[in-house]
């Protein structure tokens, strides 16, 4: 009988002790903020006619911005600037790591340099190489990164025998068969809870991509007992000390894997690019199948697979896509218009052709502000559903050899954030083929 009662004690030590949703551990607390940018509906310079013939007097209010709008949308509390500064500055966050294709918005460099200045704050910053040429650096690409390498500790702030933190900036990618350091991730830690830690991953670079581009950011506090923070861990330890190749990336992220203690939570998978870009494209398309009905946001469009698993799925139920309007003039144009390329024109108008339903946000390419959104809300018949997003384009190059990190999500409340914020894009911010304006014309 002893045997048998220790026997089930175990068992359910053994079930309790491994929970399978992120939402289990404690602490929790997940926030999704999309910049869903205000901008006022700036007028044509000229007459200008839509694809049916109407006229049209403006660009699509809070869709085109300029750069003159980010004052207005800095201070809002759903911004993700705003909530960026507001996680830097918590006086109880005493290490940041920071990984950026690239970092340039002001406020948050402010709010990284005083962290280090007033705080004594441990910070690694890692952007992509190509930034840090002499050419970039000319531009000013450099301005931010090299402003928080200067960054120190204020003597009057450090305690008797404190080792003052020098901040870490490092530049990684586009070596040893490595395509963009890519990644876009914050680890910060605090010093009153040495089990708690806030993980920011968005689409939207340390850019505009706060502010008045179109993004989405997630900030998920968690347990550092979840494999969600272990795994991360791996991607910092790998960014800085295994990011010399591919292969060697490769080896270190399955071995730290292989050490983590603790079964993946069930409700948000972590894929980490170059690892496991086939897995995640895998499970994309599986879940296309699974769907009902598919709603994608991209920026670039250029990955074959998923372009065919978007043309099978439009035959037989409803897909919807959005795309910057860039994607339509450059196929319009014959050359590239901002990021994108003519032929990324045609892989859109196979998936129209196949069945899905296309809308265009239409944003200000030539002050480079973008739709910058890339993921996939999976609706299921049980009413539930599944998103797919993260740091990566649609590209081989994404799912390939840049440094990425993509989520697969099926946390009910995330979900439904996106559903809705989905259905605000196409609806009210996106707009169809035949409102679009006959000629390529700006305000």
């Amino acid at each position: 009988m002893k045997f048998i009662l220790l026997f089930i004690l175990s068992l359910t030590f053994s079930i309790t002790s491994f929970a399978k949703s992120i939402t289990e551990f404690s602490p929790y607390e997940y926030n999704v903020f999309f910049t869903n940018p205000i901008c006022k509906a700036y007028p044509y310079k000229e007459v200008t006619y839509a694809n049916d013939g109407t006229v049209l007097r403006t660009k699509p209010a809070n869709v085109y911005c300029k750069r003159g709008d980010k004052k207005a949308n800095y201070e809002r509390k759903s911004s993700p600037n705003f909530n960026l500064r507001k996680l830097i500055n918590n006086t109880d966050v005493n290490e940041l790591f920071l990984t950026y294709l690239s970092f340039s918005d002001s406020k948050v460099t402010d709010a990284v340099c005083n962290a280090i200045k007033n705080r004594n704050t441990k910070v690694t910053l890692i952007i992509d190489s190509k930034n840090a040429t002499s050419e970039r650096r000319a531009q000013g690409a450099m301005d931010k990164f090299d402003r928080i390498s200067k960054c120190r500790p204020l003597k009057s702030i450090l305690k008797p025998g404190e080792k003052a933190n020098i901040p870490k900036t490092m530049t990684r990618g586009n070596i040893g068969g490595l395509g963009y350091a890519h990644n876009k991730i914050i680890i910060a830690n605090f010093k009153s809870d040495s089990k708690k830690s806030t993980i920011v991953f968005s689409s939207g670079n340390m850019s505009s991509g706060t502010i008045v581009h179109h993004e989405n950011w997630h900030f998920l506090t968690t347990s550092k007992d979840t494999y969600f923070y272990k795994v991360h861990q791996c991607i910092k330890n790998g960014m800085i000390d295994a990011a010399k190749s591919k292969t060697i990336f490769k080896k270190y992220i399955s071995s730290c894997r292989g050490k983590i203690n603790i079964d993946q939570e069930d409700d948000l998978k972590v894929y980490i690019v170059p690892s496991d870009g086939k897995v995640a494209m895998d499970n994309i398309v599986k879940n296309m199948k699974k769907s009902e009905s598919i709603d994608v946001a991209v920026h670039r469009f250029t990955h074959k697979t998923f372009i065919s698993a978007m043309m099978n799925e439009a035959k037989n139920k409803r897909v919807r896509l959005v795309v910057d309007d860039d994607v339509y003039w450059a196929g319009k144009k014959g050359e590239n218009v901002g990021s994108s390329m003519p032929n990324e024109s045609g892989n859109m108008n196979r998936v129209r052709r196949a069945g899905a339903k296309i809308g265009y946000m239409q944003t200000n390419e030539s002050s480079r502000l973008l739709h910058h959104n890339k993921f996939v809300v999976f609706n299921f018949k049980n009413g539930l559903g599944a998103v797919h997003t993260g740091a990566g384009n649609f590209t081989h190059a994404a799912f390939s050899k840049n440094f990425e990190n993509y989520y697969f999500i099926t946390i009910p409340a995330v979900v439904e954030k996106f559903k809705k914020q989905y259905d605000y894009m196409f609806n009210d911010l996106a707009t169809s083929y035949y409102k679009l304006p006959s000629t390529y014309s700006n305000p």
